[in-house]
This record gives C-alpha cells, structure tokens and sequence, in this order.
C-alpha cells in the first residue's frame, strides 16, 4: 500500500495532542509520532494512504496550533 508522511510543525498548548488525536480520528492512520520541546515548537510525523493524504492535510491545516504541515511520499 502505498502511503505518504505529513510532517506537522504546531504551537504546543495545552490540549494540542488532544486536538490533533480528535481531528485524525476519522482517517486511516498508519502511524503517529509526536515530540514536543520546552525550547521549540513540537512536531507530529503522521503516515496515512497516499489516496487520503490532502484531506488529512487539509484538515490539519485548519487547526490552530498547526505552524505547517509538510507532505512527503514514504513509499
């Protein structure tokens, strides 16, 4: 199957994990990777199938912490 690798760059906040969990709820996630920092801003790497990559993309651009969201063909 092929997938795609969003890299998120967001504001970390109280209840950003939260927020980010609640938005990809409805999609296929094929994994979820989150770090966070004093320092810097945090940083989620999602993979999810090539065919729902945009919309995950779009939908995580409408949250308010998200800085960027990055997409990148993982194979």
């Amino acid at each position: 199957m092929e997938h795609t690798r969003l890299t998120v760059t967001l504001h970390p906040t109280a209840g950003t994990l939260a927020r980010l969990a609640s938005t990809l709820n409805n999609h296929r996630v094929l994994d979820l990777a989150f770090s966070a920092g004093a320092a810097a801003p945090a940083r989620a790497v999602v993979r999810v199938p090539q065919p729902e990559a945009v919309r995950v993309q779009q939908k995580l651009r409408r949250l308010v912490d998200v800085i960027d969201v990055a997409l990148e063909p993982a194979g």
